[in-house]
């Protein structure tokens, strides 16, 4: 009887001692895209424009009709807001921890999709 426990007992410690296999290793760069956002906004212009010379007369005509616009070369078409469009892509990494990039281009990506994090950016693999 003892000896068929000192065999438990060896071969418990064995399985003990084996070192962890691969598949439970984590990759830390590694994790699943959780929402992408596109997010637009409007850049103001600079308020402060009186240093600028005027290089003229400057005339607008709208081709799909609208009412045409003359003016100095400062003030015409200067009403137009200008857009900034990015993109907000969260990531939950492996390693439990969540990243957000914000990125210039549209990224190609959905949410559940797999994804490497390389140089700052999210690379489907």
């Amino acid at each position: 009887m003892r000896l068929v426990v000192a065999y438990a007992l060896l071969a418990a410690s064995a399985a003990f001692a084996q070192p962890p296999t691969p598949s439970n290793t984590l990759c830390g760069d590694c994790g699943v895209v959780r929402s992408v956002r596109s997010i637009t906004k409007e850049i103001r212009p600079l308020e402060d424009q009186e240093d600028t010379k005027p290089s003229g007369l400057v005339a607008s005509v709208p081709l799909k009709g609208g009412k045409p616009q003359v003016g100095s070369s400062t003030k015409v078409g200067k009403e137009a807001p200008t857009l900034s469009q990015t993109w907000e892509v969260v990531v939950a990494k492996d390693d439990g921890k969540f990243q957000v990039m914000v990125l210039n281009a549209q990224p190609g990506l959905k949410a559940g999709d797999k994804v490497r994090i390389v140089e700052g950016k999210p690379v489907r693999r």
